[in-house]
């Protein structure tokens, strides 16, 4: 009984590892993986079409059995999905508990997301909602386009970009807020009796400033005294380089990281245990301390273990 309990758990594990393995590795590691990526990734496109033509109620009425079927299709998928991963994290060291492993892993970003997307559909089934809520509730599954990220590396190094720059980025939003408080101060103290409707108090104000800032200028809220209107270009032309910063601290950024993974992927080299050789994977030969090897008679070759570095 021992041996075949052993046996058993031996295929427990297995499938549980390759189950991870296809949900969580990369998708190169595999044509599996990849179709699944795929997959999932176009199950996530057709969701937020389907919303979006929802809205028209046209469309909604003639096609609401079509739109139904699509609705339940995916969440049946992306239910089965979640449930594997809550099932597979433990395969993860940072999960490796069975239960409050499971619990740390359902409160991640990643996994929270996954179960916003299946909401909608199930909330329903156990909680009386009135039509109009009921249609509201339908509309978040445009969040599912979130689904993505973890698919795509594009998601990645836009957060190891934004981890990287916060401070900078820190910089350039006080930066922003001092100027907007700053200016509709300004153009209150300036504008308020000439135009008590529109810069009758700061934070009246406070709407010409964050405009004015975005460069948009709808035009409903401008000023008309001479000083005001001196003030206003002032304002207009430091928005163009508040903007301008934030962009170029994330342009510089990207390059970095791009620059990194590039280097992570072509620099890496192997290292002899025995005299502290360096090897290049690629070519496969000696980096440094060349002599140091022939001196000791180690060559490639004959090293029987190697060092990733």
């Amino acid at each position: 009984m021992d041996d075949v309990s052993g046996f058993e758990l031996g295929i427990y594990d297995r499938i549980q590892e390759q189950v991870y393995v296809l949900l969580e590795s990369q998708a190169n590691q595999n044509r599996v993986r990849k179709f699944i990526i795929y997959f999932i990734a176009a199950l996530i496109l057709i969701n937020v079409v389907v919303v979006i033509l929802e809205t028209r109620n046209d469309l909604f009425i003639e096609y609401q059995s079509f739109f139904f079927a699509i609705d339940l299709f995916t969440v049946i998928v992306f239910s089965i999905e979640y449930a594997l991963r809550l099932w597979a994290c433990v395969r993860n060291p940072l999960y490796s508990s069975p239960v409050k492993g499971r619990i740390r892993y359902a409160i991640s970003p990643f996994a929270l997301v996954d179960l916003i997307a299946i909401t909608p559909f199930y909330l329903p089934l156990f909680v009386p909602i009135e039509f109009r809520l009921l249609r509201l509730l339908r509309l978040l599954r445009i969040f599912r386009v979130l689904k993505l990220g973890r698919y795509s590396s594009a998601f990645d190094t836009f957060a190891d970009v934004l981890k990287s720059k916060k401070e900078e980025l820190i910089i350039t939003l006080i930066m922003a807020i001092i100027i907007l408080i700053l200016a509709s101060s300004a153009l209150y103290f300036v504008e308020r009796e000439a135009q008590p409707e529109k810069f009758g108090s700061i934070p009246d104000a406070m709407w010409w400033a964050v405009v004015t800032l975005a460069t948009v200028g709808y035009g409903d809220v401008y000023p008309i005294t001479p000083l005001g209107k001196f003030i206003s270009a002032l304002v207009a032309l430091s928005a163009i380089g508040l903007f301008a910063l934030p962009a170029g601290i994330l342009a510089a950024g990207f390059a970095e990281s791009i620059q990194k993974r590039r280097t992570d992927n072509n620099g890496r080299t192997v290292v002899c245990p025995r005299c502290g050789t360096e090897f290049g994977i690629r070519a496969g030969k000696s980096l440094s301390n060349s002599k140091n090897a022939e001196e000791n008679g180690v060559s490639e070759e004959s090293s029987p273990e190697v060092q990733v570095k």
